[in-house]
């Protein structure tokens, strides 16, 4: 089989109801080594933004948080390592 530059990352996320754009805190595995962050994905026009990554190992317990706020229509995310 052909490689890809696919990858391996645990999220959970939100998408308003046009979907087109996509929020989540994600977990990829970099090949050999595990990062954590935040991600804003917008469908069209394509474009990608994602936090500062944070360090962690297997067994570390991460925390993601997304919260909406409905009085000025935003989200606040989070993504701890306790």
């Amino acid at each position: 089989p052909s490689r890809s530059s696919a990858f391996f990352s645990p999220w959970f996320g939100m998408d308003p109801s046009d979907n087109l754009n996509l929020i989540q805190p994600v977990n990829p595995w970099g090949g050999s080594s595990w990062t954590a962050y935040t991600e804003y994905f917008q469908w069209s026009p394509e474009r990608n933004s994602n936090s500062d990554s944070i360090t962690c190992s297997a067994g570390d317990i991460l925390h993601g948080s997304l919260v909406y706020s409905d009085s000025d229509d935003s989200y606040t995310l989070t993504q701890t390592n306790t």
